[in-house]
């Protein structure tokens, strides 16, 4: 069995309040965590419908929860949301709960693969989806000066972002970038030339490695799609919680749970965001920056 702890489960689960007969959807099942906590609270007589666009973690996840009945699967893009949740409604008649655990999985990081990360050497991947065409590579070594500043800027809020795509573009011109290491090493030559390596918090390739992901896997794009489909399908008196890990997930949702209030769709359930507490993020890592937003179906 591979151990991948769910963050804020508490919170997820005292707001989702799994009891006998409930229908819920985990639109990012990865490893089946938070689904397992949620079927186990039910007692075997509700149901969870995972869904999950990398192919890998499914099967790691159908693994795991192989012992639980009252699971269905579905690979796919949580951008389908509001048509899965249809065909949901259809069978079931109801959904009362909607999870979305954003971001990227320890499952990701940890194979060098996959291309996700710069700790160790992978090739300029970073795709969720293997089916889908474009890769981090294609939009390092083809996308305009124009375009690398606008992912760089957008979706990494890197400070040094016309820096780092200026020489990217010059350097291409001799070869072009085939590794996370290359990258990563070349980033942090042009930022960290002439300074204290401690003078960085943190790599000062993370930024970019992290608007590289999110435009390899559309994901605000996603996200957005996701959630208008989740407050349509979602019935009266359901649960919508995301879990979000940087400022731009986290503001999207905030935005669009404060517009669905307004229309009177929505009761915002969370003022503020659920942070992990100390204990949590010391035994999970990956809570660190994870925030929780909550809204309620009217």
């Amino acid at each position: 069995m591979i151990s991948h702890k769910p963050v804020l489960i508490n919170q997820v689960l005292r707001i989702l309040e799994p009891k006998e007969d409930k229908v819920f959807i985990d639109c990012t099942l990865g490893a089946g965590g938070h689904t397992e906590k949620l079927l186990e609270g039910m007692k075997g007589s509700g149901k969870v419908y995972g869904i999950e666009v990398d192919d890998r973690n499914l099967e790691i996840a159908k693994n795991q929860l192989g012992s639980h009945k009252n699971v269905h699967y579905a690979r796919d893009n949580f951008k389908n949301l509001e048509a899965l949740g249809q065909e949901i409604l259809k069978k079931e008649g109801r959904i009362d709960g909607i999870l979305l655990d954003l971001g990227l999985s320890s499952m990701h990081i940890d194979d060098p693969a996959r291309g996700f990360s710069f700790q160790s050497e992978g090739p300029l991947d970073m795709r969720f989806d293997t089916r889908q065409g474009v890769t981090a590579a294609e939009i390092i070594n083809t996308y305009s000066l124009e375009d690398l500043l606008y992912i760089f800027n957008t979706y990494g809020e890197e400070k040094h972002a016309y820096k780092i795509a200026k020489r990217i573009i010059e350097n291409r011109r001799h070869r072009n970038f085939k590794t996370t290491s290359e990258l990563a090493d070349f980033i942090a030559a042009g930022i960290t030339k002439g300074r204290d390596d401690f003078y960085f918090k943190r790599h000062p390739a993370t930024r970019i490695f992290q608007a590289l992901r999110i435009a390899t896997n559309r994901e605000i794009e996603v996200l957005e799609a996701g959630l208008r489909g989740a407050v349509n399908v979602i019935s009266k008196g359901g649960r919508i919680v995301v879990i979000s890990y940087h400022s731009i997930e986290d503001r999207i949702v905030k935005n669009l749970f404060r517009d669905k209030k307004k229309e009177g769709v929505l009761n915002i359930l969370t003022k503020k965001p659920i942070e992990p507490d100390e204990e949590e993020i010391k035994e999970n890592r990956r809570a660190r920056s994870a925030k929780l937003r909550a809204a309620e179906k009217i």
